[in-house]
């Protein structure tokens, strides 16, 4: 597969995923809308072009089963039928299906059958259609017994003119024809083409005949035109003679890339997939000598090795579709990598940016070369532009990475619609802030934990029809997604109006887990937090959605690990909000610039409360426990961060240093530093891609003076200073 042909599967994957975002979307609107044309044609639409598309690339199951959709979808648009609950759930699973079929042409995997063959029955059933014969089951190889039981076909088949126009390939159909047997006799018929002043190239104006050995019925062979059929001419017939089971190889010289070149045999040196001659010989149809003859005749192998009856057709076909799958597990491989799509006028703005640089650059050249000490304030004045414009591509190279939350927000109309049918609830979801930007990488992550809470929200937080009337609320629960900038942050609220958090469930589960003693009193911004805990929950019963106990603690972890924080808000018969509080990326954080001794060290600004200068008095020594210090009447852990990282230290008295009060999950501790230098955005480098794993650090920056500052992971300097064993960030 060349370079330039796989960006195309590429472009197709990406362009196929965006139209079942519209297709899944269009389907949960048209549900609440069952007469809304526009939006029906919206889907028609999507779903036709991943047709069109998955047809020019082979990609015949993804084809015919869009096809089976759209003939439905079609009816709807037209209003031969109408819009029922049935039947949007059927293209809701017809939807999952052709995810799922996509997944596995794009990953070299395989799909559930018995499920396709459903939904394509359920689909032609609701489409007034008779359902297709499901295809038994190819045999791998061709014995005696097997091949007396073939049948040889007459095809002659003159496909529709518009063929092309629809983006399909009539070469996959004989290619699918050539796995269920064995072709021979492929005729291409060119009577039809017209003058060359006459030609379309937007028609089709071929035709075929070919003669079919196979073990099918004919039932199963038409199925392979079903597709195409419209408005094509179709003749199937049985040739009864003698000579019908004569095999012949012709077929394999007709059909392009059907036989491999002798060059394809050769070894591969980059790990890729195993040459079609190492196949063969591994699995035992033809000896390493039979094969080394066959590739000194600088033949096509498939035609050699045919002519001397080393392997039949078929064993031949299966090598070669081992050696397509390991050629695209390879090329996935390879390949993984993921892209983003950029509006224009980013782009522009960007270039734009990049000219004036230049002409920056360009004017402080021209400067140096003739510098005198008086065109100093020139000199500042230019060096501050440079800044500017450093600074504002900075920004716009940033934006590019940014992305509208929506395309998060996306997934959970169809999550919310299935969770209220499994259940029995009656639940509407209202999302708002959807064009708030966040960086891609941090979108890709949150998916998760919106979905744990809005998961929770449903099962747990939201009462049943009957419950809710009985509590004089309406009896449809809401759940609320919301996303909005706040300072430098963003913020994703997920809020429900159901029972709220039961402060004594939580205290009793808590209690029984060990988690708090009996007697222990706490406030509801500690008991609220217990949630989060692995394997707490206060569900009842264990239901297929939760109760296990392994979701809210992956919240925290994923998000807190994104820089970022978890906060609960309930009032006990009114409702429960989730607040996550996030950096709008990860490549740049704000941070707090702290000097200990002559090192530098940045602090994520998220992970600090406040800073203080402690008082006489205020730091006590507990055996067992190290330094605490009393922080309006909360006894806090301390530590001295040049214990940790073994430095020398300005102060070693807390009266004169500077202690930082951080928090992480859920957890405060005091830091002791020298002294803060100030707030500033850092570039976060990799100290693992750069130097090497440090326990306490999360990363490294380059200073404004060149130097190297180091990123504080808070997480990591608590535990270090947990089990006393101290580490050097610089050796």
């Amino acid at each position: 597969m060349s370079d330039e042909f796989a960006q195309f599967q590429e472009a197709f994957f990406e362009e196929a995923a965006e139209h079942l975002a519209i297709v899944e979307e269009g389907l949960l609107a048209l549900e609440q809308y069952p007469k809304d044309l526009e939006l029906l044609a919206k889907i028609f639409r999507s779903a036709h072009s991943i047709k069109g598309a998955s047809g020019m690339f082979g990609f015949n199951a993804v084809t015919q089963f869009t096809h089976k959709m759209e003939t439905l979808l079609d009816l709807l648009r037209n209003g031969e039928k109408a819009v029922s609950p049935p039947i949007a759930d059927l293209l809701l699973k017809s939807t999952d299906c052709l995810k799922a079929l996509i997944e596995a042409v794009k990953s070299g995997g395989a799909v559930d059958d018995e499920v396709v063959q459903r939904l394509t029955a359920e689909l032609a059933s609701a489409s007034g259609a008779q359902p297709p014969a499901v295809p038994q089951k190819q045999s791998v190889a061709v014995s005696p017994q097997s091949a007396s039981q073939e049948r040889s076909y007459l095809i002659k088949w003159t496909p529709p003119e518009w063929l092309f126009q629809r983006g399909l390939d009539p070469l996959q159909v004989l290619k699918e024809l050539n796995g269920f047997g064995d072709l021979s006799s492929v005729t291409l018929d060119m009577s039809r083409v017209p003058d060359l002043a006459e030609i379309d190239p937007e028609k089709c104006y071929l035709s075929w005949e070919l003669q079919l050995l196979t073990g099918k019925d004919q039932k199963t062979i038409e199925s392979v035109f079903e597709f195409v059929h419209e408005d094509s001419t179709l003749s199937i017939e049985e040739i009864r003679s003698q000579e019908s089971g004569v095999r012949s190889n012709a077929a394999y010289d007709s059909i392009p890339s059907i036989t491999p070149h002798p060059s394809s045999l050769r070894p591969q040196e980059d790990g890729g997939p195993k040459p079609l001659g190492t196949i063969l010989v591994e699995s035992g149809v033809v000896s390493p000598a039979v094969l080394e003859q066959a590739l000194s005749q600088q033949k096509r192998v498939g035609e050699i090795l045919v002519e001397q009856k080393a392997v039949t057709p078929r064993q031949l076909e299966q090598a070669l579709n081992t050696q397509r799958q390991q050629e695209a597990a390879s090329h996935t491989k390879k390949t993984d990598t993921t892209s983003i799509r950029v509006d224009t006028a980013k782009i522009d703005k960007l270039i734009n940016l990049v000219g004036e640089l230049v002409i920056t650059q360009s004017m402080l050249s021209d400067l140096g070369s003739r510098f005198e000490i008086k065109q100093l304030p020139v000199l500042l004045e230019r060096v501050a532009q440079l800044e500017r414009n450093t600074r504002e591509i900075q920004e716009r190279v940033m934006g590019i990475r940014m992305l509208p939350i929506g395309t998060a927000f996306s997934r959970f109309p169809r999550l919310v619609r299935d969770l209220s049918t499994k259940a029995g609830k009656k639940i509407q979801l209202v999302l708002s802030g959807e064009e708030t930007e966040l960086d891609k990488t941090v979108i890709e992550s949150i998916g998760d934990p919106l979905t744990h809470l809005v998961r929770n929200s449903a099962d747990h937080g939201l009462e049943p029809p009957e419950e809710r009337l009985d509590n004089n609320k309406s009896e449809v629960g809401t759940i609320r997604l919301n996303a909005f900038h706040e300072g430098g942050s963003i913020c994703i609220t997920v809020e429900d109006d159901g029972r709220g958090l039961s402060r004594d469930k939580i205290i009793a589960k808590a209690i029984k887990q060990g988690l708090i003693g009996e007697n222990e009193k706490l406030s509801d911004d500690q008991i609220w937090p217990l949630i989060f805990r692995p394997g707490f929950s206060t569900a009842e019963k264990v239901t297929d959605v939760s109760g296990r106990g392994v979701g809210m603690d992956v919240v925290k972890r994923n998000i807190e690990a994104l820089g970022g924080t978890v906060s609960i808000k309930t009032v006990t018969g009114k409702g429960t909000t989730f607040t996550l509080k996030l950096p709008l990326t990860l490549a740049i954080i704000e941070g707090m610039t702290v000097r200990v001794g002559k090192e530098t060290y940045i602090v994520p600004l998220l992970s600090i409360l406040e800073s203080i200068q402690p008082k006489a008095g205020t730091i006590k020594t507990v055996v067992g426990k190290g330094e605490l210090i009393n922080v309006r009447g909360t006894y806090l852990p301390m530590i001295r961060m040049y214990e940790v990282f073994i430095l020398e230290p300005e102060y070693t008295n807390p009266m004169k240093s500077i202690l930082l009060i951080l928090e992480t999950e859920g957890e405060r501790v005091a830091v002791m530093v020298d002294e803060i230098l100030g707030q500033q955005q850092v570039v976060i480098k990799s100290m693992e891609q750069n130097f090497r794993k440090v326990e306490g650090i999360a990363g490294a920056t380059i200073l404004g003076d060149g130097t190297v500052g180091f990123i504080l992971d808070v997480r990591g300097l608590l535990e270090i200073a947990r089990q006393g064993t101290p580490v050097s960030a610089v050796a």
